[in-house]
């Protein structure tokens, strides 16, 4: 019996995609993306009034710089240091669905003529996403 190796050295091995999804439209690719997380939000708004918790600009923030954080590889910790046990829930579930946004929203690039390869979102486009979404919810920062 003859056991072949999965793949043969520097013959078979599968290439790994060196060039990313190319956005055509940033700009209105980042406004679908800002109003998926909006309605996302929205659920958690609406959920945390029956807990007598609201998410205004300042939770919200704090839920944004955690996902920034973990977007550039850090840890995403959230600041929970002033918010009681209740609260500390709602922003940690919030972030816990927020966080894998990224991987949800699926680029196709055409590989071949039947192929599509599907990729996920990368993080700078989803830093600058967060961005949008902050400014967008930061009266003080819109001008």
């Amino acid at each position: 019996m003859t056991i072949r190796p999965l793949f043969e050295i520097n013959e078979d091995e599968p290439v790994p995609p060196v060039d990313a999804p190319k956005i055509v439209d940033r700009r209105q690719e980042a406004k679908r993306v800002v109003k998926r997380i909006t309605s996302i939000i929205d659920d958690h708004r609406h959920a945390c009034l029956a807990l007598k918790v609201t998410l205004g600009e300042s939770e919200l923030n704090i839920v944004i710089d955690a996902l920034r954080d973990h977007a550039k590889g850090g840890p995403g910790t959230l600041d929970l240091s002033n918010h009681d046990e209740i609260q500390s829930h709602c922003l940690s579930r919030l972030f816990e669905e927020l966080v894998e946004e990224p991987s949800n929203i699926l680029y196709a690039t055409k590989t071949g003529a039947d192929s599509i390869r599907y990729d996920a979102m990368e993080s700078s486009f989803w830093i600058e996403c967060l961005d949008l979404l902050q400014k967008i919810n930061s009266p003080n920062q819109n001008s």
